[in-house]
């Protein structure tokens, strides 16, 4: 009889610790907006009303998604490569690091940003810089076109992260496989290589990952433009 009273005891014991535990895990997000008091505190956040949809930084990134993504609502850009947060997320670089391929090339560079329009009677294309103003140039038969998903360019880049980690290792060694590391990945097909799209691609506000523009007697021609679709 005395064991059964101890075993009753001891699951009352552990219920009484199991609330205090529960209300805890309660006011971890007191406001219920998804996102926790703790990291709401940490940038001076509401814990009273619900916040989650709030963009105090007006970058295009709520703070929801600014706790998803670890970056700072406070701050427009949080890796300060010159491109906000909300552009990088959707043209799919990371807002945390100002390479996001390790190419040597900042984001905010790399990057060209939006499709402003594009006249197919005589192929002019304008973009919108990520960073401010345009840029002007001729698309014709020559201009390569490429279109992949965000998801593709995401891979992409860890994909490039892991080859910039494996030479690095290798060099660290002393060894040559850095230099073989990713040579695979640069011809036509490869992984690199976004699919083959033509000008009907070429729509008001598509983004532009990445375009190249080569001035040649006075005109500027699109050698090359990457787009996010």
């Amino acid at each position: 009889m005395k064991r059964l009273t101890l075993l009753i005891t001891a699951a009352a014991a552990l219920a009484l610790m199991a609330l205090p535990a529960a209300a805890l895990a309660r006011s971890h997000d007191r406001n219920h907006d998804g996102i926790p008091d703790k990291w709401e505190k940490h940038f001076h956040l509401s814990l009273k009303k619900n916040d989650a949809k709030g963009d105090p930084d007006r970058d295009g990134l709520n703070n929801k998604r600014e706790f998803k993504n670890h970056t700072n609502p406070r701050d427009a850009d949080t890796d300060n490569d010159g491109m906000d947060d909300g552009d990088e997320v959707r043209t799919a670089n990371e807002p945390r690091d100002q390479d996001t391929d390790n190419n040597g090339v900042e984001d905010n560079e790399e990057n060209a940003g939006t499709i402003a329009s594009f006249d197919s009677s005589n192929g002019t294309l304008v973009i919108n810089l990520a960073g401010g103003g345009t840029v002007t140039g001729h698309v014709d038969g020559t201009t390569r076109i490429e279109c992949r998903t965000a998801r593709e360019q995401e891979n992409e880049n860890e994909n490039e992260n892991e080859a910039g980690d494996d030479r690095a290792t290798a060099a660290d060694h002393g060894g040559d496989d850095g230099d073989r590391s990713g040579s695979d990945n640069s011809g036509p097909g490869s992984t690199n290589e976004g699919t083959t799209c033509g000008t009907a691609d070429l729509t008001q506000n598509t983004v532009v990952h990445e375009a190249e523009l080569e001035m040649e007697n006075g005109q500027a021609t699109f050698e090359k433009v990457e787009l996010i679709k």
